[in-house]
């Protein structure tokens, strides 16, 4: 659902104004943080659009296909589609090769850096001797309890639950540890559904690229926690936009080059001569 003031019918005009004084490329994104991301990484030629939402990209970039614009090219989450065989139809919209962009960035050597910024190296070396892998991947599986949930429940037409989800509420910043039960318990209580079917709903879901299943805020926020007592110290005020913003800054750019996303764009820029999206260094 939108989530400002724009339509896809205000988002064409807006692209169709833009290029009377705009020859070049333009890239619609979902939000402002997409606009963070990429500005340190388009084209000098490539104008920026908010769209508000991933529905707006969507829906306007097919209003701008029925027209016959050229030049312009919407990136959106993947969230779920993937795993539900949901297409964007347009070849002038792509998605990130995993669930969300912040997925893609923790996939990345910019994780690292925010475990050097924020977290304690003894801490942090302690707990991975004990779990016995790395933080990243003790990240990504807790994320996954969250992310299987949400997937099982858009599976099954059953979303009411979802609103329960509160990260804090599940992930203890004692031990790092989530609360599946607890979890399982409040969505059931907004659902027809018993706690034991959730579980099942869940254990039933086919196999996938854990990427593509686990949520990028519920990352960050599930790191945020660990970081306050289990693998750092941070302040209370530390939140989930300052490590948004030392992923975004920290991705090398040889990770987003290797990336499916980068991948996809530039073989748009080799379908629509002269447009540029990406910067002449990738």
């Amino acid at each position: 659902m939108p989530t400002g003031h724009k339509t896809p019918g205000t988002l064409v005009a807006e692209i169709k104004m833009t290029r009377m004084s705009h020859s070049g490329s333009l890239l619609l994104l979902e939000g402002s943080d997409d606009v963070r991301f990429w500005l340190g990484r388009k084209h000098g030629d490539c104008e920026l659009v908010i769209a508000e939402s991933k529905s707006n990209v969507v829906n306007s970039m097919d209003r701008l296909d029925n027209q016959g614009f050229d030049g312009a090219l919407g990136v959106v989450d993947s969230d779920y589609d993937a795993l539900m065989g949901v297409s964007h139809g347009s070849p002038n919209v792509v998605a990130v090769d995993a669930h969300d962009l912040e997925c893609l960035l923790c996939r990345s050597a910019a994780f690292g850096a925010v475990l050097v910024e924020l977290g304690d190296a003894a801490r942090i070396r302690r707990f991975e001797t004990d779990a016995g892998t790395e933080i990243r991947h003790c990240l990504l599986d807790r994320a996954l309890v969250f992310g299987r949930l949400r997937w099982a429940a858009l599976r099954h037409g059953d979303t009411s639950g979802l609103q329960q989800i509160r990260i804090p509420r599940f992930v203890d910043e004692h031990t790092w540890e989530v609360d599946d039960e607890g979890l399982l318990d409040a969505v059931q209580m907004e659902s027809a559904a018993t706690a034991d079917t959730w579980a099942e709903r869940i254990a039933d879901l086919p196999p996938a690229d854990p990427w593509h299943v686990a949520r990028g805020h519920d990352m960050v926020d599930i790191l945020r926690i660990g970081l306050r007592k289990v693998l750092g110290s941070i302040s209370p005020q530390v939140g989930r936009k300052e490590i948004s913003r030392i992923l975004r800054q920290a991705m090398p750019k040889e990770d987003f080059a290797a990336t499916g996303l980068y991948a996809e764009v530039r073989q748009w820029e080799g379908s629509n001569p002269p447009y540029h999206i990406l910067g002449l260094e990738g």
